[in-house]
């Protein structure tokens, strides 16, 4: 008992997918979760930090924006007048008849072109802002307006079609953003710059933006923290609720599971029920059959006994009458062929039983002909037949030879037969016929069983072969007779079965199993 439930145990087991029964799996999937978290987190945390560059590069945008608008207003008045004061000196390269003047008022001015002015608004902005740009050339008049590395790289790109470029370098105080953008010459810009060469629409040069990068920064991880954390408040929540509902997947199929083992073994016990009740049905039919037979050869010998008595007295007479005991001896072996007879029929009747009855217990795999199979199930059942008003009628070529477990056809035989019996005839009380016809098609053999009997309507047609489905249930039907056909065939014989029929025009079932020709010398 204990290894019949372990088993039972593993039976179970198998039935249950490995990814449900097994944890250990549970922990890949969870394994595949975290890498999932992982990779969008990641790809977040870039798009955050790309967001926070494209702000920050957008405001270095506007600044260029910004400076180049002043410089254009400025060069299209021709530069501006301001007072000269210590931090707004006279530019000493700015080559122009009128660059100082003196107002009415005594106040000395100095003209303020659009590269100066560039200059000190970029004093001004790094004092207030910390940003700091610059205007720079490849071919700067003021020196300290030469390109520093990065720059003239930038410079270089532009001449060749480059529109702006963006990076993150190194810098005295950190990490900084550049910004960097060309300078185009315009025709206000020619009266300074023509003797360098320039034509208008020539890269003049390019305004350079820097910004320190520790703030961006600062931003970008305020916002990376806050999304690691909602992320790992997603992850482990749906890793919880995962392995939760996995778990009560996991109970649940078990317990279906299990209930569907019992269900099967229910349903097998009463298959093996129903098959030893119809077993029963067919001994009981067998004894009835056998009587007969014997009873007339027990009746023979008895006479025989008779008989012989008569001719020994004959035989101590003085004188015996030779036509009475040849009249004694000629009735002597009528009888004995009588008896033989008998005895030969309850031989063959003993034959039948047995191969009918181990084919259906022991499910023995044999070469068997068809037609002589449907004979035995036939016979088996003749104690039922004979007394109802059912002809039965049987085309089967002759021979067809198979391979197999003939138990299970008789068995499939034997349950339509009765079916036809108890539904189609109502227990015998209507008259009818039934036909069995069997023939090969292909690597198949076909068998088909049709009634003329009371038939039956679609509704129950579509559920003919559930399990305890029966329109008798009150009159001791269980249900189970065409549900085990359909069992032996689907399951066992690898075949299908079908059914048709309609009210008061009779049934007939097609069945389809497949099936090899064996040779007659393989025939024992």
């Amino acid at each position: 008992m204990a290894q019949e439930a372990v088993q039972e145990v593993r039976n179970v087991a198998k039935a249950v997918p490995a990814l449900v029964l097994q944890r250990r799996w549970w922990a890949v999937l969870v394994l595949l979760w975290a890498v999932a978290v992982w990779v969008t987190l990641a790809t977040h945390m870039t798009d955050i930090r790309a967001q926070s560059i494209r702000v920050a590069t957008e405001g270095a945008r506007n600044m260029f924006r910004m400076v180049v608008l002043t410089r254009s207003w400025n060069a299209s008045h021709g530069g501006v007048y301001v007072p000269i004061t210590p931090q707004t000196q006279p530019n000493p390269y700015l080559e122009v008849a009128r660059r100082d003047v003196m107002t009415t008022d005594g106040q000395a001015m100095t003209l303020v072109n659009p590269a100066y002015m560039t200059r000190l608004i970029a004093e001004k902005a790094e004092s207030d802002s910390g940003a700091i740009f610059r205007l720079t050339s490849l071919r700067p008049i003021r020196p300290e307006n030469a390109a520093d590395d990065w720059e003239r790289v930038a410079l270089l790109g532009f001449e060749n079609g480059s529109k702006e470029v963006v990076a993150v370098t190194p810098g005295e105080t950190g990490q900084q953003l550049r910004y960097m953008a060309p300078l185009l010459v315009q025709g206000s810009c020619m009266p300074c710059h023509a003797k360098q060469g320039y034509k208008v629409g020539d890269v003049r040069g390019g305004i350079s933006v820097s910004q320190r990068y520790a703030p961006i920064e600062a931003a970008t991880t305020a916002g990376v923290q806050q999304s690691q954390w909602t992320y790992g408040a997603v992850f482990v929540l749906v890793a919880a609720l995962g392995w939760l509902l996995l778990e009560l997947l996991r109970r649940r199929w078990l317990d279906l599971d299990g209930k569907i083992y019992e269900l099967q073994h229910t349903r097998e016990e009463l298959v093996q029920s129903e098959k030893m009740a119809s077993l029963g049905r067919m001994v009981a039919g067998f004894a009835h059959e056998i009587n007969t037979p014997v009873g007339v050869a027990v009746g023979a010998v008895s006479h025989n006994e008779g008989a012989l008595d008569r001719i020994s007295a004959m035989l101590s007479q003085e004188e015996v009458s030779e036509e009475q005991l040849r009249e004694e001896l000629a009735d002597l072996r009528q009888s004995s062929a009588l008896a033989m007879a008998n005895l030969r029929r309850a031989a063959n009747l003993v034959q039948s039983f047995k191969r009918t009855s181990i084919d259906q217990t022991s499910e023995q795999v044999r070469t068997f002909d068809m037609k002589e199979l449907i004979n035995d199930v036939l016979f088996a059942l003749q104690s039922v037949l004979k007394r109802l008003p059912i002809t039965v009628t049987v085309d089967c070529p002759d021979p067809i030879r198979l391979d197999g477990v003939p138990g299970l056809i008789e068995q499939l035989l034997t349950n339509l037969l009765m079916n036809a019996v108890q539904h189609a005839f109502c227990d015998g009380q209507r008259a009818g016929t039934i036909r069995i016809r069997v023939q090969r098609e292909g690597a198949n053999v076909h068998l088909e069983f049709a009634d003329d009997g009371v038939g039956m309507d679609a509704e129950q047609i579509a559920r003919v072969f559930e399990p305890f489905y029966t329109t008798r249930r009150g009159q001791g039907g269980s249900g189970l007779g065409l549900y085990i056909c359909y069992s032996i065939v689907t399951a066992r014989l690898g075949g299908s079965i079908e059914c048709r029929g309609q009210p008061q025009s009779g049934c007939r079932f097609d069945v389809r199993f497949p099936a090899e020709r064996v040779d007659k010398e393989t025939i024992s």
